[in-house]
C-alpha cells in the first residue's frame, strides 16, 4: 500500500496552525473571556494536536511510491535469504 506524501504535508500544516491557536488562545483571558472556557479551548486544541501528530507519524511511515516498501517502517519487508 502506498500513500501520497501530500496528505502528511497538509496534515502537518494544519497541525502547525492548531499549535499556534493553542498558544494564542491563552491570551483570550485578557479579552474578558471566562478562564474556564479558555482552559477548555486550549485542552481540546492540545488533544486534537496530539491525535493529529500520532496520525501524521503513521502516515510518514507508509511508503509513498511502489517498490520503496523496504525504505519505510510500515512497508513490506523483503526476506534477505
Amino acid at each position: 500500500m502506498t500513500i501520497d506524501p501530500r496528505y502528511s504535508v497538509f496534515l502537518a500544516m494544519f497541525l502547525a496552525a492548531i499549535s499556534f491557536l493553542a498558544g494564542a488562545s491563552a491570551t483570550l483571558v485578557d479579552t474578558g473571556m471566562d478562564p474556564v472556557t479558555v482552559k477548555h479551548i486550549v485542552a481540546w486544541i492540545i488533544i486534537f494536536n496530539g491525535l493529529g501528530n500520532a496520525i501524521n507519524a503513521v502516515l510518514a511511515a507508509i511508503p509513498s511510491r511502489a517498490g520503496a516498501g523496504n525504505q519505510f517502517w510500515l512497508g513490506p519487508k523483503q526476506d534477505n535469504k
